[in-house]
């Protein structure tokens, strides 16, 4: 689908598409199309974006696609025992459907494989890229709290060079981003991977949300990871979140009263209810900023218990 009135560029490789988009005044990067494309057909008085001169398809960029678990790239993350490799590499025009299939990011990250299953549904799975909702950073995105609880690594890349963001710091405040949320992204720049760090057996995930009947977004989501000692205590605890506010955002206090402590349902009710500290609750027609506030420690509640009883890895 291109839309009239739209130049269209269809590059190979990723020094191509910087090129394009250095040329092409007003030009953006198209890759799933989900968010881009309905938003492009709406009166400008909706629209969420600019509508842009020129659209650069991505789709032809083999380069930008595929799964792979780097063997050496470095110790554990939070000295966590793990097996051989120590990142997955995740190209940013990776499918959803991809990562939820992936043998490597079950093994290795299988946090992201569980969590894409109950991403939207299958048609949108099928075309939704990873790089495409990191850039969008949708406030209801399911993406962005998975790669904050997995303290993933954002690779960015310009014709000025490459720059590697921790998740971390790639969500901003400040809608400076290309996308409906706002991140690091500059001017001419392109996400063009995201790596994951191997987590061993002591590290235990979840991702809880409440759906959006519609879309399939996440109302309100909680990715959760967590890293426990031999005798179980907490030595790390991410505690990540979507649909709450402007951004996703880390629950830092409710975080801070898990570490050092066990899993016990004391511990977990007061990190839960630290959880709204420092978030900015911004409600919609589907859901009241003090219907959030409400269910947000509701659902860190759940997804803590949850892991104070593991399921086996697989």
């Amino acid at each position: 689908m291109t839309l009239a009135g739209l130049d269209y560029l269809s590059p190979t490789s990723i020094s191509e598409a910087l090129e394009m988009v250095s040329r092409n005044q007003g030009a953006t990067f198209l890759a799933g199309g989900h968010a881009l494309l309905p938003d492009s057909i709406l009166p400008e008085s909706h629209r969420r974006h600019p509508r842009p001169s020129t659209l650069i398809d991505l789709g032809r960029i083999a380069e930008l696609r595929g799964i792979e678990v780097l063997e050496d790239a470095g110790p554990p993350h939070g000295g966590d025992s793990g097996g051989a490799g120590r990142l997955v590499r995740i190209g940013a025009m990776t499918t959803t459907t991809d990562i939820e299939y992936s043998p490597d990011i079950t093994r290795t990250a299988p946090l992201l494989s569980k969590a894409a299953a109950v991403i939207s549904d299958p048609l949108i799975r099928n075309r939704a890229t990873l790089g495409g909702s990191l850039a969008e950073a949708d406030p209801h995105g399911d993406w962005p709290p998975l790669v904050l609880a997995t303290d993933a690594t954002m690779h960015l890349r310009s014709r000025d060079g490459q720059r590697d963001v921790p998740a971390s710091d790639f969500f901003t405040r400040d809608r400076t981003g290309p996308g409906t949320g706002s991140t690091t992204l500059r001017p001419g720049e392109l996400l063009t991977a995201v790596t994951v760090p191997l987590f061993g057996d002591r590290t235990r995930f979840t991702y809880l949300k409440r759906m959006h009947p519609a879309s399939g977004h996440a109302m309100l989501g909680v990715a959760v990871a967590v890293t426990v000692d031999a005798d179980q205590t907490c030595r790390d605890c991410r505690i990540a979140i979507t649909g709450a506010g402007a951004v996703a955002t880390r629950a830092v206090r409710a975080e801070s009263q898990l570490v050092g402590s066990d899993l016990t349902p004391e511990a977990i009710e007061r990190a839960a209810n630290a959880a709204n500290d420092g978030i900015q609750f911004i409600g919609d027609a589907f859901g009241s900023a003090a219907y959030l506030a409400e269910l947000l420690p509701i659902y860190v509640n759940r997804a803590l218990s949850q892991l104070a009883t593991p399921s086996p890895r697989p």
